[in-house]
């Protein structure tokens, strides 16, 4: 294992463990497809994800939630906010930004603007931590169909990718699986559930109706730890 990873946190269940989740929505605007025109649909990007007081709201205490935890596997970092994603095999690079909730319960979103950074659902455990770390992109812009997230779904398994850490750690992560999901079931255990070990989850719209101007699906990236460095 890398030095500079740490087991200290296998104590602790992942930010999203023993809840009953709780529906949040995550709009996207501006998720025109290619060849869409510049008037670009406000579009939905459905997801369910935990919110900070779910656990609370749920009875279960944080003590149960990590005695029913699996043994933890791979590497595991302690808590660092991200500050920055390298995904070389797709051209995405950028910063981060934390995301919250808006006041309406939704989650919020990184901007629209061309250049804006992507951004980090802070609910979520950070990037090394145990449990499903969730970074958000567009995947167009205002000014162009083509966003900071627009090659997501073009990702492969076994491909790896960074995300730099106010700690100036480098984790390195490698994809598991890529999964275009409808937004009428998406599988909110699956990307925001309990795990076994460090993993991320890469999110942005997809699969755009012309007819109905409105995007049906999300891409969802999965990915695990591998490994960490000094950056």
């Amino acid at each position: 294992m890398n030095k500079h990873t740490s087991r200290r946190g296998r104590r602790t269940a992942s930010a999203a463990a023993g809840v009953l989740l709780t529906g949040l929505l995550f709009g996207t605007a501006a998720c025109a497809p290619q060849g869409a025109p510049a008037a670009a649909p406000a579009a939905t990007m459905v997801a369910s994800a935990p919110s900070a007081v779910s656990r609370a709201a749920t009875g279960v205490s944080a003590t149960a939630s990590a005695a029913r935890q699996p043994a933890t596997t791979g590497p595991l970092l302690d808590a660092s906010v991200p500050v920055r994603l390298d995904v070389p095999a797709v051209d995405i690079h950028t910063a981060l930004v934390p995301l919250g909730q808006a006041a309406d319960g939704s989650m919020d979103v990184p901007g629209g603007q061309p250049g804006d950074p992507g951004g980090w659902y802070k609910y979520s455990p950070t990037p090394g931590q145990l449990g499903p770390a969730v970074i958000l992109g567009h995947v167009n812009n205002l000014a162009s169909p083509q966003g900071l997230f627009f090659r997501l779904h073009e990702m492969k398994h076994g491909e790896q990718f960074t995300v730099t850490r106010a700690d100036h750690t480098v984790a390195v992560f490698q994809v598991d699986k890529l999964a275009e999901v409808k937004k009428a079931t998406f599988p909110t255990l699956a990307v925001y559930g309990n795990t076994n070990r460090a993993e991320i989850r890469l999110i942005t719209c997809g699969g755009y109706d012309a007819a109905t101007g409105v995007w049906t699906e999300n891409t969802v990236v999965y990915g695990h730890l591998v490994s960490s460095h000094k950056a």
